[in-house]
Formats: C-alpha cells, structure tokens, sequence
C-alpha cells in the first residue's frame, strides 16, 4: 500500500473456538433443504479468476429477478473442499466490491448439525462471515454463544481484490466445528429488495471432501525450484519494500534477493533513500562483479543489471520509467519499464488520474513522441496498483483505456499488435493462491495489489511466481538460503516475479 502512516502494531491473538467431539450425526430432517456431493478441488486457485471452477458443477442456481430487478441478485454457488479448506464461488448479479460496501453475508452450519449453533434460516449456524463489515461471528456450542471474528481467525482468501460480479473465496476448515458435511446460506441484507440462497430454509448442503491439502501443491517438482525454465530468461521483479525496509530490515532483503535473483528490480516505498544506494544493497545480495544501474524519482525506484539507456519520472507522483538495453544477441530488443505505485485505499480518483497518466505515456512512446521508442520494443509495467477499487482500473493498466480522454487524450491499444498487454499474474510457490499482499492483524484480506503486466506480442512468459518463505518446505528453504521468516519480516507485500523471453 501507500502513503499510510504506521500505526502501532497489535498483537492479534488468534482466536480458538474449541468444539467439544461428540457423535457425529444430523437433526435435520432428511428432505430439509439441498444437498451436493463435491470432489476436492486439484487445481482451485483463488486469484480472481474463474477457469478453474468450470470443472465443478454448481451447487445451486438461485433464481433471477427474485429481488424485483434491483440490488445484488445472487446467482449459481459453486463448493469444492480438501482437507485444510473449503472453497465457495458465487454470483452477485452486479459488480460490486466485497469487502466494502455491501450487506452481503455467509452463513455455514460447519457440522451440519440443526442443534448446535445459532438457530437461523432453518439451519444451525456456526459461523457467519459479513463481506463488506470485514468481520464475522462464530457460534459455538448448544447455546450458540457468539464471538467476534476477523479475517485471519479464519484464514479468509477471496478474490478478485477489485469490482466483479464473481467471488470466490476460501477459509480454514479447522475454523469450523469437525464434520465431513456443511450447509451453506447467502444472505444480501434484510432490507426489501434483499436476497437469500437459496430461497428455502436448510441451506445448501456440501458433502466434505478430506482429499490431500494444498500442500500437496509442493509435490510437483516445477513447484520446488525458483530457477528460470532457461538461464538467458529476462527475470523482472516489483517488491514494496515497506517504508524504507530494504534500509531499515535489510538482512531479510538480502536473502530473499539473493533467492530469486532478478535482472530488473521495480521497487516501491523507498523514499528516503537514492537509487545508488539501493544498487549498493542489490548488490550485497548479488555481488557478481558486474556493476548494477539505478534510476529512481520520489516513489519509482528502478534497479537492472543492465545500463539504463534514458530514464526520467511520468509525473509529479513519482512513476518512473526507464529504457534498459538488453544484450542485443540474446534478446533482440530493449526494455521499456515503467515502476509504479497509484495511491492506495478510497482514493479512486488519484488512482485513476495516475494510470490514466502511465496509459498516456506508454502511448506517446509507441507513437514516436519523445522520448519514443522502437516498435517491437519489450513493454513492461510493474509495481504495487494498489488496484482496490473499480476494476476499469485494469483495464486501464491491462488494456489502456484512459477515463479522462479530455485531460489525458484518447485512449490506445497498449500492445504494438493492438490488443491489451497481458497480466502475468503469477501464484505462489506451490500454485494455489495470488495474492501479494497480506497484513493478518488488518481486517481487509489478502489481496492481489502488484502487478507485472507486459507485451505479449513481442515478449513470452516461460514462468513466475509469488514468493511468502512462510510456506515453503524446510529442505527448500535450506536450498535457497531462505528463512521461514523472512518475507513476513521485510514487509506486507510479497516479493512477485516473471521470466521472459523473445517471442
């Protein structure tokens, strides 16, 4: 994120709601509400994006137009589950931002138990999770005593962080009283207009898988290595390194350099010091001999392994872009970078006005103005978008669209073949979530806030990854020189990477 002041760090105590075990069994009645059997999830991946669920087959699909046509008309429900998770997947009927804004609310009977819980829409209801309060209450026991819970008592993951008219989202089983069956209920507020999934009483009914965690992710031997798929493979990384962190905390900086040893580097948050300095730390961590290069303005901070050609700021913010030159005889063309860092939070207009800017420039530059560059040069934009808001906020990134043609001109195709730049949109090391940022004592949830986007006309993506040392097995640690630790200590956001090469 940016330009928040720390505030004092909170220890959170994790609450732990213990459930006593007892025989498993049901009171519902048997023909009470819907049932579906689902298989766990091999490759459910919560980053905002949904091929993954057109394998599964939806639990239930609520009725359109059942709210009279206006407000957030729930649509089909998707379940899968593993042994650490559950997974959900739903429609909203209109785009929306889900931790803000919105009455949405999910209700689970976690044991599929009608008598323990709190009484509620014919179902007995452990937990209830408000998206846009960003809190929740579990109900533990026969009395259905009810306490507080934030995000990361349930380890909440959802996506996508910007408007959308589909969620998904996960949470922690063992936030749920043991059983191998939930139900499921959606509610959108009890005002009129509000609706409910499904309509009747007992809820959706979703047989428990207890296949394989996602640490079986771990098992695919691609999933073990941070290596390029081939050493000549142009390595970019952006890292918000946290108010100064690489300065401040730089022994978990060095390692975690060191791990994923980038070529080109956009760095965010480093406002007391200048761009030599940050090359002399890259380089304690890659001291290979060869000199590094450095440009930076207030807030975009650009460090390569190879010379910058020009390099100059795209506004008062700090946006910074640079040339790099390339080895001609391995990649063929240069490297149009632009480190970024729009505002954070509600500051929707900034944002928009800062990547209506950076769209702006990438077309003046495609279109010869000065400083211009040659067609088929690699583009690549990165850094933390701090994209919370709307998601036309994409679009401008991805695909250029500009929102103020009148101050920022018209809009162009971002790509040299006039089609949008891709998002590399690379998973963490074991391929089961996306999201870069995570703060577990803030009440808003992991989310996807940096970004690598990139010209894929002229550049392809051999591989990538989100790195959080937290989940990595020990023997891959011990192999990269990494500790547990380490990404949590050096800052809020992960460290993202993508590797490529010329198409």
């Amino acid at each position: 994120m940016k330009r928040i002041p720390l505030t004092a760090a909170v220890a959170l105590v994790a609450l732990a709601t213990t459930y006593p075990p007892r025989i498993a069994h049901s009171a519902y009645p048997t023909d009470s509400g819907s049932s579906t059997v689902v298989r766990p999830p091999s490759a459910i991946v919560i980053d905002g994006r949904f091929e993954d669920w057109q394998a599964i087959e939806p639990s239930w699909n609520d009725s359109a137009g059942d709210v009279g046509g206006r407000g957030i008309d729930l649509g089909r429900l998707w379940a899968a589950s593993d042994a650490e998770r559950v997974f959900l997947c739903f429609e909203t009927g209109i785009e929306l931002g889900l931790q803000g804004g919105n009455d949405i609310a999910l209700h689970i009977d976690g044991d599929d138990d009608i008598s323990t819980g709190t009484a509620r829409s014919g179902m007995g209801i452990d937990l209830v999770w408000r998206f846009g309060q960003r809190e929740g209450a579990v109900y533990s026991g026969p009395t259905g005593a009810r306490r507080r819970i934030e995000q990361s008592d349930i380890g909440l993951r959802q996506g996508p962080t910007v408007t959308s008219t589909t969620f998904e989202i996960s949470l922690l089983r063992s936030s749920l009283p043991p059983g191998d069956a939930i139900r499921i209920c959606i509610t959108t507020g009890s005002h009129p207009g509000s609706d409910r999934l499904p309509d009747t009483d007992g809820g959706v009914r979703v047989a428990l898988s207890d296949a394989a965690s996602s640490d079986a992710a771990f098992d695919a031997p691609d999933a073990r290595s941070l290596e390029r798929e081939h050493p000549d493979d142009l390595r970019v990384a952006t890292y918000n390194v946290l108010f100064d962190g690489l300065f401040k905390r730089p022994a978990p900086f060095i390692r975690i350099l060191r791990a994923i040893d980038p070529d080109v580097i956009c760095f965010q948050e480093i406002w007391s010091h200048t761009a030599q300095q940050a090359v002399d730390q890259v380089n304690l961590a890659l001291p290979d001999g060869a000199p590094w290069y450095g440009g930076s303005t207030e807030d975009g901070l650009i460090v390569s392994r190879y010379p910058i050609i020009e390099d100059q700021s795209l506004d008062e913010a700090g946006n910074h872009w640079a040339l790099i030159d390339l080895p001609d005889e391995t990649y063929g063309a240069d490297l149009s970078l632009v480190s970024a860092h729009p505002p954070c939070c509600d500051n929707e207009q900034g944002r928009q006005e800062e990547l209506d800017g950076i769209a702006a420039w990438m077309r003046d530059l495609k279109l010869g103005g000065s400083p211009g560059i040659p067609s088929g040069t690699f583009i690549v934009i990165a850094g933390d978008m701090n994209l919370v808001g709307s998601s036309k906020q994409v679009e401008t990134l991805v695909a250029g669209s500009i929102g103020d043609e009148r101050r920022f001109g018209r809009a162009a195709a971002a790509d040299w073949d006039g089609t949008p730049l891709s998002d590399a949109s690379p998973l963490h090391i074991g391929g089961r979530e996306g999201y870069t940022w995570r703060d577990d004592t803030s009440r808003f949830a992991p989310g996807k806030l940096d970004y690598i986007v990139y010209s894929d006309s002229v550049m392809e993506m051999t591989g990538g990854f989100v790195l959080r040392t937290e989940d990595l097995p020990r023997d891959m640690l011990a192999r990269y020189g990494l500790r547990a630790s380490d990404t949590g200590e050096a800052s809020d956001h992960l460290p993202v990477v993508a590797d490529f090469r010329p198409r």
